[in-house]
C-alpha cells in the first residue's frame, strides 16, 4: 500500500512537472521595448504611405504599448496625428463633389473661401464680387481624388504612388494659386497683375507649388516631386511653373547637400556634371529618393517648405520674385534675372556634391 502510495505520488508529481523551456515566461523589458517598437513602426509606415485605414488601427494598436515607447517615438506620434488632421480636413470630402462646393479651407495660417467647380482640367479664376472682394473659383476633376487607380512609370511605381496623390497634389496647388488674390488687397492684386503680369504669373505659380508640397500629404509630396520633375524637363509646363519648380529643387539640393547624412533615402550622384550643375543635380536627387523615405526626412523637408515660404513669402512679392536659400544663395524666379545667382548656385553645389563625393 505504501508502495501504491509512492507509485501514485511520484506520477502526480509527473504530470505536475513541466520543463522550464516549455513556459512561455512574461516577456522581459527588451522584448517589450522590440514590440513597441514594430507597433510604432506601422504607424509611421501607414502614415508615410497614406494609408489613413491602415494608420487609424496602426494608432489603436500602439496605444497598449505607450508606456515603452521612447520619447522620440511619443513626439513622433503626436506630429503624426496633428498633420494627418491637416492633410485630411473636415472639407476634403467636397473636393470628390460631382456638383458644384464652397470650400472654407485653410492654407499658412490664411482662411481661404473658394467656389469648386468640377472640370476636366484644374483651373483657378477670380473676380470682383460682393463689397467689393475677389471671389475665387477653383476646378480639378473630381475622379482624381483619393484614386486608388496606380500611377503610371516607374518611379510612381517605386513609391506605390496613385492617380489619387496627383489629385490630391492638383487640389492644393489649384488652392495655392489664390494666395497672392487673399493676400494682397484687390486693388493691389489687380495692379500688380496689369503692370507686369509676366511677374505675377511667376509669383502666383510659386505660391501655388511651394503650398502643394507643403499641405500634401507624405506620399502625395513625394508625387509632387516627381510632377516638378517632370515640368523641370520641360514636359506640359510653360515657363512660370518650370521656374517655379526649379526654385523649390534648389531648395531641396540645398538642405541636402547641407548634411547629406541627414538624408539616407537620397542618393547622390556619383560624379559632378559637366554643366548645369544645379539643375542636374535636382532632377537625380528627385529620381534617386529611395521608398525607404523615413518619417524624419519627411518631416525636415516640409519644415524647411514652411520655413522657405516664411522667409520669402513676402519678400519674393517685394524683389520681383527674389528667394533667399537657405544655404544663403538667391534664386530670381524669372531665369533672365537669375544668370548672376544660377553661377553662385553652380558653384556651391558642385562644392558640396564634390566634398560628399569624397
Amino acid at each position: 500500500m505504501r508502495n501504491g502510495v509512492w507509485v501514485w505520488a511520484s506520477a502526480l508529481m509527473g504530470v505536475l512537472w513541466v520543463s522550464p523551456g516549455l513556459v512561455a515566461a512574461p516577456p522581459g523589458a527588451a522584448a517589450q521595448k522590440a514590440e513597441a517598437t514594430a507597433a510604432y513602426g506601422k504607424v509611421a509606415e501607414a502614415y508615410l504611405s497614406s494609408r489613413w485605414d491602415d494608420l487609424t488601427k496602426a494608432e489603436r494598436a500602439v496605444h497598449r504599448h505607450a508606456t515603452r515607447l521612447t520619447a522620440k517615438q511619443r513626439a513622433g506620434l503626436s506630429y503624426i496625428r496633428k498633420t494627418t488632421a491637416e492633410f485630411r480636413p473636415p472639407w476634403w470630402k467636397t473636393c470628390k463633389s460631382t456638383v458644384p462646393k464652397k470650400i472654407r479651407a485653410r492654407i499658412w495660417g490664411r482662411n481661404v473661401v473658394a467656389n469648386y467647380l468640377p472640370a476636366n482640367q484644374p483651373n483657378m479664376s477670380g473676380k470682383i464680387g460682393a463689397m467689393n472682394r475677389m471671389e475665387i473659383t477653383v476646378s480639378w476633376n473630381p475622379s482624381l481624388v483619393d484614386s486608388t487607380t496606380p500611377e503610371k512609370g516607374r518611379t510612381a511605381a517605386r513609391h506605390g504612388l496613385t492617380t489619387g496623390d496627383i489629385g490630391e497634389f492638383i487640389v492644393w496647388r489649384q488652392l495655392g494659386y489664390s494666395y497672392i488674390t487673399v493676400s494682397l488687397p484687390v486693388k493691389t492684386t489687380f495692379a500688380l497683375y496689369n503692370e507686369n503680369k509676366h511677374l505675377y504669373l511667376h509669383l502666383q505659380s510659386f505660391y501655388a507649388n511651394v503650398t502643394s508640397m507643403y499641405h500634401c500629404s507624405p506620399r502625395a509630396r513625394r508625387a509632387a516631386m516627381l510632377m516638378h520633375a517632370n515640368a523641370m524637363r520641360g514636359s506640359n509646363s510653360n515657363e512660370a511653373q518650370l521656374r517655379s519648380c526649379r526654385a523649390i529643387a534648389a531648395l531641396f539640393a540645398a538642405i541636402v547637400l547641407e548634411d547629406p547624412s541627414k538624408w539616407p533615402s537620397v542618393s547622390l550622384p556619383n560624379s559632378v556634371p559637366d554643366s548645369g550643375v544645379e539643375a542636374k543635380t535636382c532632377l537625380y536627387l528627385y529620381a534617386n529618393v529611395e521608398p525607404t523615405w523615413t518619417l524624419a526626412e519627411d518631416k525636415a523637408l516640409r519644415e524647411a517648405l514652411r520655413n522657405f515660404f516664411r522667409a520669402n513669402g513676402e519678400r519674393a512679392l517685394k524683389g520681383r520674385g527674389r528667394l533667399l536659400l537657405p544655404n544663403r544663395t538667391g534664386f530670381m524666379l524669372m531665369e533672365p534675372d537669375d544668370r548672376r545667382f544660377q553661377a553662385k548656385r553652380d558653384a556651391w553645389v558642385k562644392k558640396q556634391l564634390s566634398k560628399a563625393i569624397k
